[in-house]
């Protein structure tokens, strides 16, 4: 599902961070990337950091896809230049993460979901600005971050006349200051991101999981990588105020872990900057759990009486930690959707790499007289009674844009608009559809790319517009 783009230029800049990730199925390392908006700059003159984050996943990787596609470069820079802390990943079987892709994408669904829970935690922890900021509540001042538990039990579209199924989103009358986090993904990865379970359910194993398990590796890379960049962020708009105000510059405090689009690295030099990223966020792990260790330990003598001698003969339990405690105060986002040519109903598809031809496409379109003639309901009217999955329920609860071509390939036009319409026409569904003419899945005819970052920008700044009512 990658294919060779006409795009000219990429959106996205130098990742600020590029590192890796264990998935919270089976362990394997999954790549991944960070990128800051313009509101974690140097300069004093940054609009205010809000800590919304958003992350793209990639098409199908056994047909190119990673996290390097042009339609995600689209889809991820547009948010980027939105305000948005962006992440980007490669699933298993995907660029130079581990393992293969499986047929059920159930495992792809796994590394999703744990990437989720570390854009949430490093959203949290990012606040390198905090004198600044007046409108998020603060977390208890003593760190308990990582205590540990002792054991227990749109717009028209220039290519012609906007689609008689498109329908814009439009901004609700609603206030809600709590930062968003926009999961979407394109093709294959809007699939993925279809069948996601709630945000609530993503980061329940987060919340007190087991030490050393790949959920507390993530919970702590996240708030060492954070950390890492309060300093570094904090101390280079220190230097740009020290400059304003004709002071000398004052060298960084900490070490810089990559960013700015100034200053790019070749492809090795990256690569191993990225090897050296890797060994210190070991250490820096490997840190935050031994004052976990250390904090367990106070809080274990403190807690305790004078021992009798009955007691002293007791046999002690062991109390090595063994749970990581839930985070103080962890920043609540508000979940958001952003679904580009989804592939809907293509699971069974996939697994057999039977995929719709245009000769298939056209016989879906002639009538089916059996069918008519036996009085049985048609695929329209069975569509809109069908009852919606728990997965599809947080697409209708939450604001959603899917956005796809007329012209898709892969999927039917005709079945993503039964699928939309369906979704739409739920109570008090945020769900919203924007179907483009003339446009197919690789969103390569034309200006369809110009189409495709206008509709993003639209739905983005719509959701930013609510949040800052």
């Amino acid at each position: 599902m990658a294919e060779s783009s006409s795009f000219s230029s990429t959106m996205l800049p130098e990742p600020a961070l590029t590192f890796t990730l264990p998935s919270l199925h089976d362990g394997l390392t999954l790549d991944c990337r960070v990128y800051h908006p313009q509101s974690l700059s140097a300069s004093p003159k940054s609009p205010a950091w809000r800590r919304h984050g958003a992350i793209v996943a990639h098409p199908y990787a056994p047909l190119g896809g990673c996290y390097d596609d042009p339609v995600v470069d689209i889809v991820a820079g547009t948010l980027l230049q939105c305000g948005f802390v962006v992440g980007t990943f490669n699933v298993r079987g995907a660029g130079s993460s581990a393992g293969r892709t499986t047929w059920t994408a159930k495992a792809e669904s796994a590394d999703y979901t744990s990437f989720v829970g570390f854009m949430s935690h490093y959203i949290h922890y990012l606040d390198p600005f905090r004198p600044a900021r007046r409108d998020l509540p603060t977390s208890d001042s003593e760190d308990h971050s990582y205590a540990i538990s002792p054991p227990t039990s749109l717009p028209s579209s220039p290519l012609g006349s906007p689609s008689k199924h498109a329908t814009p989103f439009f901004a609700l009358p609603e206030t809600n200051h709590a930062p968003i986090l926009l999961l979407g993904g394109y093709s294959y990865g809007a699939m993925v991101t279809t069948n996601l379970p709630s945000l609530n359910s993503i980061l329940a194993p987060f919340d007190k999981p087991v030490c050393g398990s790949p959920a507390a590796e993530i919970r702590l890379r996240a708030q060492h990588l954070a950390e890492m960049q309060n300093t570094v962020l904090a101390s280079a708009r220190a230097a740009a105020v020290d400059r304003q105000k004709g002071k000398s510059y004052r060298k960084s405090l900490g070490m810089r872990v990559g960013g700015d689009e100034e200053n790019r690295r070749s492809h090795d030099s990256r690569r191993s900057f990225s090897v050296d990223l890797e060994e210190r966020l070991h250490k820096g792990v490997n840190e935050l759990m031994e004052k976990a260790r250390k904090g367990h330990r106070r809080r274990h003598a403190s807690g305790h009486h004078e021992p009798t001698v009955e007691e002293e003969k007791t046999p002690k339990p062991d109390n090595s930690p063994e749970h990581l405690l839930p985070v103080p105060n962890l920043t609540a986002c508000r979940p958001a959707y952003l679904l580009v040519s989804p592939l809907q109903g293509i699971v069974t598809n996939l697994a057999t790499m039977s995929f719709p031809s245009p000769l298939s496409s056209l016989s879906r379109r002639i009538p089916n007289r059996s069918s008519s003639w036996s009085g049985k309901p048609s695929i329209s009217e069975t569509a809109k009674t069908m009852p919606l999955s728990e997965a599809e329920q947080k697409l209708v609860a939450n604001p959603t844009l899917a956005i796809y071509g007329d012209c898709d390939g892969f999927v039917a036009a005709r079945k993503l608009r039964l699928w939309a319409s369906r979704l739409q026409t739920m109570p008090d569904s945020k769900f919203r559809a924007h179907e483009v003419a003339g446009v197919g899945h690789f969103w390569h005819q034309g200006r369809a790319h110009v189409v495709l970052r206008d509709a993003i920008k639209t739905y983005a700044e719509s959701l930013l517009l609510r949040h800052d009512v």
